[in-house]
């Protein structure tokens, strides 16, 4: 019987009874008297009310897949503090044949008189967050009207001290001013993007060290600070909320349920100009909303730019395609790559034509044919050797927990060797999937006969299609030079 442990705290500063440590030494009593093996743990350090947890989905992701036996936790509230969550997790237990322990005594799905009681712990575990939720809503509205700044990063131009917004003593109080005055001087929000990306201004998120930081300007951030009020001094805060503490999602609140409070610190913007400002984005905005949908040209979301590997953008001046991020953010970030459109036609025409006639040749597709199924018994002996190596890392790994559990090793040695015998699975299901991605690539590609009947009736008409280019290419790259790459979807087979 394999068991799979799942623990989780809400913080790092949780409680000695609610430790990590802790559940985790429960769970380990309960494999010893069960004579269990330890399938993993699946740790979470979040709040119980989300199912984005990382553990979560890898506990759900493996009883899937039938990976052990029986879920172990201390209690229902460590699982979730989500009734629909939860019983999604014993929908998929119950599926699969995975027994649901709990080690307060109050669950286990496979006892008859506790299963009533499942939906009833949920409920109450569920509606404590909740009131705990709302408790902690009441305290920041309260720190709210009371002039505090409750967000933990201050607008772009600003510092925070003391709960309260302080002008930074640099250079981007003026960027803020000089935002809002190309703004209304008709520049739009990508164009003043460019111009600070050019210019080498670092981005906001670079700014405060933002791990993961863009190094360029989006239209987005533009829009963000022009639409912001707290650069006429006003402090604007209960702008948006979840929807509860079950669904993360952020809704706008309706515009009476703001707090503000006016002259609250510094502005950056006079009232008149933000007040121009929010009119003329309000009008693009209706104008936007009036307008015809974008054109989807032939080579969108196929062709791309070999140096920074985005997508090519359609520009109807050049009758072709340059590198979205430099359309997007200037020749700091990369250069045009330019490309007619009847060039790349006209090529990948040509191409398959030339693949149309090279594979109408007698025995052809026999030989193909021969090739695969070498390559398929091949890759079966790979996929039965690693299966054995898998087999023999469990094996070590079930051997480990004995001898934790009988402390002929300590508990940072079976750590250690329990993370080692991990990796090494990790990296045999990796090559597993490699196979059989491989194998069915193989197998897909290797009816020549369907490809020359498809190409045949596509290239009668002399004409690329769409339909064409799903169907036979990947996807295309452009050099610097102009130079065009093509990847075709059956180049890998032997003899294309």
């Amino acid at each position: 019987m394999k068991i799979a442990g799942y623990i989780r705290v809400s913080t790092n500063s949780e409680g000695q009874k609610e430790s990590p440590e802790n559940q985790k030494h429960m769970i380990l009593d309960y494999i010893t008297e069960n004579q269990a093996d330890l399938q993993d743990f699946y740790t979470d350090v979040q709040t119980g009310t989300t199912d984005n947890r990382e553990g979560l989905k890898r506990l759900i992701q493996d009883a899937e897949n039938k990976e052990f036996d029986v879920i172990v936790a201390k209690e229902l509230s460590r699982l979730g503090r989500n009734v629909e969550l939860l019983y999604q997790l014993k929908r998929v237990a119950e599926t699969k044949g995975v027994r649901l322990i709990t080690l307060d005594g109050k669950v286990d799905t496979q006892d008859y008189s506790k299963q009533a009681m499942f939906g009833l712990y949920a409920w109450i575990y569920e509606s404590e967050s909740q009131r705990i939720s709302d408790r902690i809503k009441s305290v920041y509205r309260m720190k709210y009207k009371s002039g505090k700044f409750m967000g933990s990063i201050a607008p772009y131009g600003y510092i925070l001290h003391k709960n309260k917004l302080l002008l930074r003593d640099d250079y981007t109080v003026d960027i803020v001013r000089d935002i809002f005055d190309k703004y209304l001087e008709g520049w739009g929000h990508n164009k003043i993007a460019r111009y600070l990306t050019n210019k080498d201004i670092p981005t906001p998120s670079k700014l405060i060290e933002k791990a993961n930081a863009g190094l360029y300007w989006q239209g987005s951030t533009i829009k963000k600070i022009l639409k912001n009020p707290h650069y006429v001094g006003d402090l604007v805060q209960g702008r948006e909320t979840t929807m509860n503490v079950t669904n993360k999602t952020r809704k706008v609140n309706d515009q009476s349920e703001w707090i503000t409070i006016s002259d609250a610190h510094e502005p950056i913007i006079s009232r008149d100009v933000f007040e121009q400002v929010q009119k003329l984005l309000e009008q693009k905005a209706k104008r936007g909303r009036g307008g015809t949908r974008k054109k989807k040209h032939l080579f969108t979301n196929i062709a791309y730019c070999s140096e920074c590997g985005n997508g090519m953008w359609y520009r109807a001046n050049r009758k072709g395609y340059i590198c979205g991020t430099y359309a997007k953010h200037g020749n700091k970030a990369c250069t045009n790559h330019a490309v007619k459109e009847l060039e790349l036609t006209e090529i990948i025409l040509d191409d398959l034509k030339n693949m149309s006639n090279s594979l109408d040749h007698p025995n052809l597709e026999n030989r193909i044919e021969k090739k695969v199924k070498a390559t398929a018994k091949k890759n079966e002996s790979r996929l039965e050797s690693i299966e054995r190596q898998v087999q023999k890392q469990i094996e070590l790994k079930r051997n480990a927990l004995q001898k934790f559990i009988s402390e002929d090793i300590s508990k940072q040695d079976y750590d250690d060797f329990v993370g080692t015998v991990q990796e090494k699975l990790q990296q045999l299901e990796l090559e597993k999937a490699e196979i059989k991605k491989e194998m069915a690539e193989s197998q897909e590609t290797s009816k020549i006969s369907a490809i020359i009947e498809q190409l045949k009736g596509f290239l009668q008409f002399n004409k690329l299609t769409s339909e064409m280019l799903l169907r036979f290419v990947d996807k295309i790259e452009v050099t610097e030079n102009k130079d065009v790459k093509i990847y075709y979807k059956f180049a890998q087979v032997e003899g294309l």
